[in-house]
């Protein structure tokens, strides 16, 4: 809830406004793949919308992990 208060509800790659908190995500930007150093640092957490993040980021670590 703090990434999302921190970022006015808003997602931080579309710049949509959401009232509802069901539609956003704190997202790692870097995958933590389990280390706990990266999964709790709050530098590494940010605010999408669902769309954002089930469909573009998702793509964009599908991608990366065959890059």
């Amino acid at each position: 809830m703090e990434v999302l208060v921190a970022a006015n509800f808003t997602c931080e790659w579309c710049g949509t406004w959401f009232v509802d908190t069901s539609d956003l995500v704190g997202d790692h930007k870097v995958p933590h793949k389990g280390d706990p150093d990266l999964f709790w640092d709050r530098d590494n957490v940010q605010c999408l919308c669902k769309p954002c993040h089930d469909r573009h980021k998702q793509a964009q670590e599908a991608r990366s992990a065959w890059g």
